[in-house]
């Protein structure tokens, strides 16, 4: 028995998961009801950033609101902002500025994690892993004192996105457990129809045996990653398949 031949590659890979984490911390509603309605969610915040109608907003503005997106989310600051945009240090900073001010409530959880580091020394992710500074080296200039702010905002919104795949893994293997349990003594041991292969940022990559429950092995891996006990907000999951990782084709 050639496990190969009678298996298929699945790729499942979370759609911008870091995105849903920073409207759900910060209780942003205007945030999160782009997420849950907007066809093209940077599209829309383009527009509001710009104060243009959405089919006015070109490619290079559409990228550009994703970038500051994505930015406030890895700690970018204005000078790398303006340095990947192309953008002068200027624009830029209009940029960011109108982001913040579009965003109050968001603008005001960012601010409260500085300042929370500030007084603590460390900041936590949602499932309550801690990132430690040493607040006598990281305050002895402003310059320090920055990446130290945007080190936090990082770590909160990163390490928030790992636990959330890490819970995600858990509750795939306990739900294929329950759905294909077998029983280790049996010699020999019964061959599995799924399996994980590999773990990439996002993405999890199964082997899965092709039949007829398939489609049902995809549907439990798929609602496991796209629900979640913290987020409020359901996580897309692309989902591809082939016979190796670089031919695959999306899944409907």
């Amino acid at each position: 028995y050639n496990i190969f031949l009678y298996f298929q590659l699945v790729s499942f890979h979370y759609s911008q998961l870091q995105l849903p984490i920073l409207p759900h911390l910060s209780n942003n509603e205007k945030l999160k009801t782009r997420l849950i309605n907007d066809t093209d969610f940077f599209i829309s915040l383009a527009a509001d950033l710009l104060k243009k109608s959405e089919h006015e907003i070109t490619c290079e503005q559409r990228q550009n609101a994703k970038q500051i997106c994505y930015g406030i989310l890895y700690g970018m600051s204005k000078e790398t902002f303006a340095r990947e945009t192309q953008m002068n240090i200027n624009d830029a900073e209009e940029f960011i500025e109108n982001f913040y001010k579009t965003f109050p409530i968001m603008t005001q959880y960012l601010n409260d994690i500085k300042q929370r580091v500030l007084e603590t020394g460390f900041v936590q992710s949602i499932y309550g892993r801690s990132l430690y500074f040493d607040l006598n080296h990281m305050t002895s200039n402003e310059m320090m004192k920055a990446r130290m702010e945007r080190q936090a905002i990082n770590f909160v919104i990163q390490a928030s996105a790992c636990d959330i795949m890490k819970v995600a893994m858990e509750r795939i293997n306990q739900t294929l457990d329950r759905t294909f349990p077998f029983d280790l003594k049996i010699r020999p041991t019964p061959i599995r129809p799924v399996y994980l292969v590999l773990q990439i940022h996002d993405e999890l990559i199964f082997e899965i045996e092709i039949s007829l429950r398939t489609n049902e092995i995809i549907n439990i891996i798929r609602h496991a990653m796209e629900r979640n006990d913290y987020i409020n907000l359901l996580l897309p999951v692309q989902i591809k398949s082939g016979d190796n990782w670089e031919s695959m084709i999306s899944v409907v």
